[in-house]
């Protein structure tokens, strides 16, 4: 695949562990965050296997801003969502990294090239984030 916009880091939120995808949205409201990219079914499943969707707390709100965390409390479903800045994307002047908590991920078939699907990643972003 070619180099993409978008870098997924999962796991160790850093070092190798990341998947290079396309963007094809990413929303902020309030403290909730969609993004929308296309995957091949490995990489799908990397994700998978490294979250744990709905696993999101709620600490505490300080001056309206809610505080989310890993319920795991391992960082098993907390995602690190980074532009990539190897590539020629208007991605990286809009949006700055973001560390989610996933609170849910859909996929379905992707028209066209086979063996891709377009992924749905909802989450949290915590309000110290912001």
């Amino acid at each position: 695949m070619a180099v993409c916009d978008l870098d997924i880091y999962y796991n160790s939120l850093a070092g190798s562990d990341h998947i290079n995808c396309w963007c094809t949205r990413w929303s902020v409201s309030n403290y909730s965050i969609t993004i929308e990219t296309i995957l091949n079914k490995t990489d799908l499943g990397t994700l998978q296997s490294n979250t744990v969707p709905g696993a999101v707390g709620e600490l505490y709100k300080v001056l309206g801003k809610p505080r989310f965390y890993d319920k795991t409390w391992t960082g098993s479903n907390t995602l690190m969502l980074s532009p990539s800045s190897n590539v020629q994307s208007n991605l990286k002047n809009m949006r700055d990294d973001k560390l989610i908590f996933v609170k849910n991920m859909t996929s379905s078939p992707f028209e066209g090239d086979q063996g891709y699907l377009q992924v749905k990643i909802e989450g949290y972003i915590s309000g110290s984030m912001i």
